[in-house]
């Protein structure tokens, strides 16, 4: 590349970067550009006259400042004003009338070419005038370029839709169906996505985005409102009778044996399975390996004789076996028994606990401990049943307090309760332990479903934030978790259904008026919004939906009857033969027919813009008052 190749490609790369840098400084015109194209031009002349009386401001200040912006738009993006200008100059074109022949189609087209003509100059009424022969030429031949391509198009979709109708046995799109797939498309979900509920459970009508719609369904009685009734009144028991009995499955104790369930709700009968694991060795006289070891635990913690002297004098009313002399030295009135023995041990243990926790004396408490565990070790060795009895006897406290702790794992700080069932997990019995604490937990949620809490319990049991979700996720079997959370949101859904579609007695809100005049028009509040947004493809969408919807009686009791059926349907094959044409033909034939429809106005205006891009317009001498 030489120098001077180089200069011009860098000039062109400068061009191209100012013309960038003005078009990112321009403001977008979408909105103003599409309603010149609706009102043939005439839409800056009438917001100008709109502005100037609003604020006082003179017309023609005004109207040359809604013109600049327009002006700058075009410059800074032509193919984009273009294309909004001519969207909104097809809506006209959808309202009926003057479409059946090529001739009735070309004197249209021509009439709208010369408004749209008359409606975009500028200056005197006169200099207006001289677009009109350009206008009506090109809209005329505009307007017939688009009817012959409408009709060619128009008859393809009809093609289409034969075929599509051949093809599903002469079914063919009905309202019904159309309006079953207005609430598909409302609820942003795919028909697989839909069935996969259906058969998770859910039920269409249940979704949250088009409870209004269903709701303005049922209030508007008949056959319809007696169906969406029956359908969802008993969802909100069946759905949470089935989840309940999803966690009973994983955190209830039925498979454990009515004697094991009963111990752990019961204190007393924890107490008499403990003593009935210790009854062997009742009475069993202590080796006499151990009888020095007994002397002189009794002798280093003198205030554990008291404790075992209360209780052995509580059960038998016996002296003890021991006495302890001034100076400290244990002699023992009779052989002393395993049991006895193993009771001292105990009341060693509790005191080393008390120094503990009640009284501070850490130092004390460890050293007290020491000794306890230094008689263990000797009673185990001398009676080694009674480490195998302890431990069982052990299994079964913690198994009553991990039952109580699940039963009172809502109350209090759920952090501590978290941490609580981390200890079980590293207990001496864990799988036994947490077992009971979610047997305890279910037994709380089961004294709860049976109360007016029940519809907050199932809410709750769903949030992430609240203390029933926070349990449930740490205590329940993880590779079940996401099982039994869907069933529970399955149940909260149709908790909310319920009560949102279902309240009332019958009376027609606000909301489910403008329901029930979307119905049957295939028009969801989506597409209100990518209207309104200035997009042209989807207001002409729209606007033709809407002008069909009115061309057409309101959904009979019978109509409204069938899709209250599908709506409350659990029947996945109902549901989805409803929401999809399985040949997918209908589908593009209704895209085509779109097409087509836009085609008959776009002629028109595409020929009338055209005639402004000639240099030396078409002109004839129209006589006019002086001074216009």
């Amino acid at each position: 590349m030489n120098a001077s190749q180089r200069a011009a490609f860098e000039a062109g790369l400068a061009e191209a970067a100012a013309r960038d840098k003005k078009a990112e400084e321009t403001p977008k015109q979408r909105v103003r550009t599409m309603a010149q194209g609706a009102t043939f031009g005439f839409a800056d002349e009438l917001e100008a006259r709109a502005r100037s009386l609003a604020t006082g401001r003179p017309y023609q200040d005004v109207v040359d400042e809604v013109r600049g912006g327009l002006k700058a738009y075009k410059e800074a993006y032509p193919k984009s004003a273009m294309a909004y200008e001519i969207g909104g100059a097809a809506l006209p074109a959808l309202i009926p009338g003057g479409q059946a022949s090529l001739g009735r189609a070309a004197a249209r087209a021509g009439a709208e070419g010369a408004a749209y003509a008359f409606g975009t100059g500028e200056g005197s009424a006169r200099e207006r005038a001289e677009r009109l022969p350009t206008g009506i030429a090109y809209g005329t031949l505009g307007g017939a370029a688009g009817y012959g391509a409408a009709k060619a198009i128009g008859g393809l979709a009809n093609k289409l839709a034969d075929a599509a109708r051949r093809k599903v046995g002469g079914r063919g799109a009905t309202i019904v169906e159309n309006e079953i797939q207005r609430y598909v498309k409302q609820t942003g979900k795919t028909p697989d996505e839909i069935t996969q509920d259906i058969i998770d459970g859910r039920l269409l009508a249940e979704n949250k985005t088009i409870q209004a719609a269903v709701r303005s369904l049922r209030t508007g009685g008949g056959e319809a409102s007696t169906i969406i009734e029956k359908g969802l009144t008993n969802r909100p028991e069946q759905t949470r009778q089935a989840a309940m009995a999803e966690m009973r499955q994983y955190l209830g104790d039925a498979g454990e044996g009515s004697q094991v369930a009963a111990r752990r709700a019961n204190d007393e009968l924890a107490v008499a399975a403990e003593k009935a694991a210790y009854a062997p060795l009742k009475g069993q006289p202590l080796p006499d390996e151990a009888l020095p070891a007994l002397a002189d635990t009794l002798k280093r913690v003198p205030s554990a004789s008291k404790e075992v002297e209360i209780r052995l004098r509580a059960e038998t009313g016996e002296a003890p076996f021991f006495n302890v002399a001034d100076d400290g030295v244990v002699s023992f009135t009779r052989r002393p028994t395993v049991m006895e023995a193993e009771s001292v041990r105990r009341a060693v243990g509790n005191r080393a606990t008390s120094l503990y926790r009640s009284e501070g004396m850490g130092g004390a408490g460890e050293a007290v401990a020491g000794v306890q565990e230094g008689f263990r070790e000797i009673l185990d060795f001398s009676v080694p049943e009674l480490a195998s009895t302890r431990a069982q006897a052990a299994a079964i406290r913690a198994d009553r307090d991990a039952y109580k702790a699940g039963a009172q794992a809502l109350a209090g700080d759920v952090n501590e309760k978290l941490a609580d069932f981390q200890k079980i997990l590293t207990g001496q019995t864990p799988e036994q332990s947490v077992a009971a604490f979610r047997a305890g937990f279910m037994k709380l949620l089961e004294g709860r479903a049976a109360t007016g809490s029940r519809q907050a319990m199932i809410r709750n049991l769903i949030n992430p934030e609240s203390k029933e979700n926070m349990i449930l996720r740490e205590i329940f079997p993880q590779d079940q978790l996401d099982d039994v959370l869907n069933t529970l949101d399955i149940a909260a859904d149709a908790q909310a259904a319920a009560g949102k579609i279902g309240i009332g007695t019958g009376s027609q809100t606000a909301e489910d008026a403008a329901e029930a005049a979307r119905r049957g028009m295939g028009i969801t509040a989506s597409d209100m919004g990518s209207a309104l947004s200035g997009n042209p493809i989807e207001a002409i969408g729209v606007v033709d939906k809407f002008i069909r919807g009115m061309s057409r009686t309101k959904l009979t009791d019978a109509e409204n009857a069938r899709i209250a059926k599908v709506l409350v349907s659990n029947d996945p094959d109902l549901v989805r033969r409803a929401m999809v044409d399985e040949s997918g033909m209908q589908a593009l034939a209704n895209a085509v027919e779109r097409m087509a429809v836009a085609l008959k106005g776009m002629g028109r205006t595409a020929g009338a813009t055209l005639s402004q891009q000639v240099p030396e317009p078409l002109r004839i001498d129209i006589p006019l008052p002086e001074g216009q």
